[in-house]
């Protein structure tokens, strides 16, 4: 899938976390993008359909239009941009489509230079952009030094296998990237991904810097998937149809993909603060309407390849195997990610950019993500559930996940008290594990298996089954912090996994339990 491209200007396999806890119609502005943006355009981005298209009526600069609340939104080429494509019945609103039957108005903008966007939505030219937390992130600071507030009120997927990481056979684990060749697409969600991937990891800080400093940066995730199947590349992080390729060569194979993770990118609609507040009703109708043609994704196509040059010429069956690129988000799940879940992955992105030299403002998660709009809707859709289904494991699958090879392994410890299975320090151990659960979140299509240690010189039964007694304590607990239980496998190791001498003055270090967080790509 194409994602937006940041300008300068504008600045299967398994994955394993291990965790010893003990732990417009027409154009937009043609001659408005001419005027104001064409001179930032790099040399390389000739290749991005970056000029926008439909029309708009333009209000004074740096404010948004309030007398008449016609939303003014900017969406670059992704397949989950499509329920609202399908609400409009195109770039403007049609007759008898959702959106007119919800009595607004959209005139949509086809940018996929972020840098146009972003300066668009600060002029006010536009009111409202499709982003990720990823770029929202980046943008941040952007945002704050124009003056500029926005609300995020609604999502309307997760990316669920459209991004992810690629690498060469032979490369299995996080250690493996020590002095590889490693491209990403500068200023992207598919950059993000992999600095997250290295920094959760038990990579000593140094060792993680040096992945992170010698990433090779190219101006878009074409530029990068080429390069890789070229043979330039150890590593790439891109997204489709770049992934799917490295199922059919003998050479490379996924790494890491979003299927496995729902909400390390998400993408969302960003409004202008003032035009939210002046037009609540407008923005409630819009997400009302954005849920209603959710039920087009997988049967509606004339619209998207119309609207989209990417799709142009596209057959219905390979757009509707495109759509698997990104999950839906209704309802429920909009107000669990808005209330929970965004807050916590937009902190990671500002933490990434900041980590990269980028100014971001971290505090703006505060107003942000805001669930007001969807409370009129609560009725209509008390009924809706979230999409959360886990097929059960049998013990044979569960045995075999715990022989897998770790990816990336990161640890932390918590005491217990000698010969039991009570934490020895409550409070420091469940925040710890608390930690824990944050990533257990963001990387919802884990499996977790807890493993449980004793120190003691001798193997026993009775020691092996404390072992495994305190891996339990640990997955009582992750349970009661809200993880599905089939997610979890617990281990008793006894004394087979010991650290340091059982009489060596830090012998407690035997008494933990391991956590690892087991991903698999199908």
């Amino acid at each position: 899938m194409k994602r937006m491209k940041l300008t300068t200007a504008g600045r299967g396999v398994i994955f394993l976390v291990v965790l010893a806890i003990l732990a417009g119609a027409g154009l937009f502005g043609y001659n408005f993008y001419k005027n104001n943006f064409a001179d930032d355009k790099p040399a390389g981005v000739g290749g991005q359909t970056d000029t926008p298209q439909s029309s708009t009526t333009t209000p004074s600069a740096g404010q948004t239009n309030t007398d008449d609340p016609v939303i003014n939104l900017s969406l670059d080429e992704w397949v989950g941009w499509k329920p609202i494509i399908d609400a409009n019945q195109g770039l403007t609103t049609q007759p008898g489509s959702i959106f007119d039957q919800m009595g607004i108005k959209v005139n949509i903008n086809i940018i996929n230079d972020a840098t146009a966007s972003s300066n668009a939505l600060i002029t006010g030219e536009l009111n409202a952009a499709g982003y990720t937390t990823n770029r929202t992130a980046f943008l941040s600071g952007k945002f704050q030094e124009a003056g500029l507030d926005v609300v995020m009120p609604v999502f309307t997927n997760y990316s669920s296998g459209g991004d992810g990481i690629i690498a060469k056979t032979g490369i299995n684990t996080v250690n493996d990237l020590l002095g590889k060749k490693i491209g990403v697409p500068r200023f992207s969600e598919a950059q993000t991904l992999l600095v997250w991937f290295v920094n959760k990891s038990d990579l000593s800080d140094s060792d993680k810097q040096s992945i992170i400093d010698n990433l090779i940066l190219f101006e878009d995730a074409s530029e990068t998937g080429e390069a890789f199947y070229a043979g330039q590349l150890d590593v790439a992080a891109t997204w489709q149809p770049y992934l799917s390729y490295a199922t059919d060569n003998a050479n490379a194979h996924i790494l890491f993909s979003t299927s496995a993770s729902k909400s390390l990118i998400m993408d969302g609609i960003v409004f202008r603060s003032d035009f939210a507040q002046a037009n609540p009703d407008v923005v409630t109708a819009f997400i009302d309407g954005i849920f209603q043609a959710n039920e087009m994704y997988t049967t509606e196509f004339d619209y998207i390849r119309e609207v989209m040059p990417m799709f142009a010429g596209v057959s219905d069956e390979d757009i509707a195997a495109q759509c698997g690129d990104a999950e839906l988000m209704g309802y429920a799940e909009n107000k669990e990610v808005l209330d929970s879940t965004a807050p916590s992955v937009y902190a990671d992105m500002c933490d990434i950019w900041a980590s990269l030299g980028e100014t971001v403002n971290r505090k703006a998660s505060m107003t942000l993500f805001d669930s007001q709009y969807l409370t009129p809707l609560a009725d209509k859709y008390s009924s809706a559930t979230t999409n959360s289904e886990s097929a059960e494991l049998t013990e044979e699958q569960k045995q075999e996940i715990v022989d897998y090879e770790a990816l990336l392994t990161k640890s932390m410890t918590v005491e217990f008290v000698a010969d039991t299975a009570q934490f020895k320090n409550p409070d420091e151990a469940y925040a710890i594990m608390d930690e824990f659960v944050t990533i257990a979140n963001t990387l919802d299509g884990a499996i977790i298996q807890v493993e449980g240690n004793i120190n003691a010189r001798n193997y026993t039964d009775s020691g092996q089954a404390l072992s495994a007694e305190r891996a339990k304590a640990v997955a009582k607990y992750f349970i009661a912090c809200g993880i599905d239980p089939n997610r979890l496998i617990t281990v008793g190791n006894g004394n087979t996994k010991m650290l340091v001498d059982p009489g060596a003055s830090d012998a407690y270090l035997n008494r933990r339990t391991d956590v690892f967080f087991k991903i698999i790509e199908e």
